[in-house]
C-alpha cells in the first residue's frame, strides 16, 4: 500500500506512508516530508509537534505579532505561529473521508 502523487494529485491509500523517495517539502516548515500525517504530507517534526500540541491541549502565545516565519531552522522559536500554520495548511485531527480519528 503506497501513497501516489503526480502533478499535485494525491491518492491516499493508507493513513501513514513512509517512503524514502518522497521529494515533497513540508507545507509547515519546508523540511522533507516523511509521509501522510493528519490529513497531508508533513515532516516528522511537524507531525510530532501537532500531535503533542493537541494531545496535551497546549495553549501557546506569540511574543511578536503572530506573523513569525516558520521554516526548518526557526520552527521551534514560536510554537503559537507554528501551530497556526499547521492548521492553516490543513492539518486536522479527523480524516473526513474515513470518518476515523487519527489520534488515539
Amino acid at each position: 500500500i503506497e501513497l501516489h502523487q503526480s502533478k499535485g494529485v494525491t491518492l491516499k491509500v493508507m493513513e501513514y506512508t513512509y517512503d524514502d523517495d518522497l521529494e515533497e517539502l513540508c507545507p509547515v516548515c519546508g523540511d522533507k516530508v516523511s509521509g501522510y500525517h493528519y490529513g497531508l504530507l508533513t515532516c516528522e517534526s511537524c507531525k510530532g509537534f501537532f500531535k503533542r500540541t493537541v494531545q496535551n491541549n497546549k495553549r501557546y502565545t506569540c511574543a511578536e505579532n503572530q506573523e513569525c516565519k516558520i521554516d526548518k531552522t526557526q520552527r521551534k522559536r514560536c510554537p503559537f505561529c507554528r501551530f497556526q500554520k499547521c492548521l492553516s495548511v490543513g492539518m486536522r485531527l479527523e480524516d473526513s473521508n474515513a470518518g476515523k480519528h487519527l489520534l488515539p
